[in-house]
């Protein structure tokens, strides 16, 4: 994949001791970048390291942050435990009785501005919140509550970024100031009204179509179940249960499946109109949640934006790469391949641009300008 400032950079002398490689018939992507993540408990490490092995470089953790993590994140920060470059959002806002449970639920607008108020505290970098009532089982966060969140944020420049399934949802969250939205419309398909709204608001939505089909794809693919990568990345308990044809058989008949099914055909439709109308697309797994493994979800990710949500390659590969990172930071030294930014860069043995599932096909995985030991990590025993 080479360009003008590739090949700026190939024409640049070697630094006196530095190493040189022959990439001949190689590919070169920037680290990718991966904005919706979830890490349990006593288990970041795991993930952390099936992230690295996949080239992930580049992490946001959204709201699901309890116990432990917090301390294990300033750790990888500082340098003392191997892991991606991490964003983080603490724990997320819900209703108090919604989806999902064990995260912040106000009653009140005050209550919600203090626990911003503590989140700043914390050096968060940017609020989450759900606002789904996952498959009308559960309450919504009110309209009230939802906009102190924002306005509240506001006042310490934190960024917010909600999780959204309605199509009205989205029009309130923007008139309160938000810009930022994991998943999307998936209830309808979106006019020319809410197009323009998204255009003139510079909204961005990272759709996570790979975890949104999870509910049936493994079910469908039992082949899965023989990938290596995939294997590594989803909790013991949990493969053990998609090994077993009666629960892949009722993943396939279940009535919420069937619901989802249509729900994934609005969002694909959904992403390939904002994709269309130049909105930004960027990549987000929802690794952590459902059946996504660690790493693996963030390639399989890049397969659904192009094969389900229209994307090219190169789009797809920017949705993980520039995209992204501005989605993160102002002014971002990663998710690209250029002079003076920093060197998180996987080396690919084939083509990503003549088919996007060839970012799985990696040789190795340089961050911060060292290269990587690869190996997919076990799954972390419990201890006596």
């Amino acid at each position: 994949m080479r360009s003008s400032s590739s090949a700026a950079i190939a024409s640049k002398p070697v630094p006196e001791g530095g190493e040189v490689i022959d990439a001949t018939g190689k590919f070169l992507i920037p680290g990718l970048v991966d904005l919706h993540n979830h890490y349990r408990d006593g288990l970041e490490e795991w993930a952390w390291g099936l992230q690295l092995h996949a080239g992930v470089l580049t992490v946001r953790s959204l709201g699901s942050d309890h116990g432990q993590t917090p301390a294990m994140i300033a750790e990888a920060r500082a340098g003392n435990v191997p892991a991606p470059r991490i964003f983080t959002a603490g724990v997320g806002f819900s209703h108090p009785e919604g989806f999902p449970p064990g995260k912040l639920g106000p009653a009140t607008e005050e209550e919600a501005r203090e626990m911003v108020r503590e989140l700043a505290a914390q050096e968060v970098d940017l609020i989450k919140m759900w606002v789904d009532t996952f498959l009308d089982t559960r309450p919504k966060i009110e309209p009230g509550i939802r906009a102190a969140i924002a306005d509240e944020a506001a006042q310490y420049g934190i960024p917010v970024s909600a999780h959204v399934f309605f199509e009205d949802d989205v029009w309130q969250l923007v008139e309160a100031g938000v810009r930022s939205f994991v998943h999307g419309v998936r209830d309808q398909e979106v006019d020319d009204e809410f197009v323009a709204m998204a255009q003139d608001n510079g909204l961005t939505f990272a759709p996570a179509l790979g975890q949104a089909k999870t509910f049936w794809w493994v079910a469908e693919h039992p082949e899965l179940l023989d990938d290596e990568e995939f294997r590594a990345g989803i909790q013991p308990p949990a493969f053990e249960r998609l090994l077993d044809p009666g629960n892949r058989a009722a993943m396939l008949e279940s009535e919420s499946t069937a619901r989802r099914r249509v729900a994934y055909d609005y969002v694909t439709k959904f992403v390939r109109r904002m994709n269309e109308a130049g909105v930004v697309i960027t990549a987000g797994s929802d690794s952590g949640a459902g059946n996504i493994a660690y790493g693996w979800g963030t390639h399989h990710e890049l397969e659904a934006l192009v094969e389900d949500g229209g994307l090219t390659p190169l789009q797809a590969l920017a949705a993980a790469g520039a995209a992204a990172a501005a989605e993160l930071t102002g002014d971002p030294d990663f998710g690209t391949v250029a002079d003076g930014k920093a060197a998180d860069l996987v080396l690919l043995f084939a083509d990503p641009l003549a088919d996007i599932r060839n970012t799985r096909q990696i040789d190795r995985v340089m961050q911060a300008g060292v290269w990587l030991g690869r190996g997919l990590p076990a799954f972390p025993q419990p201890a006596d």
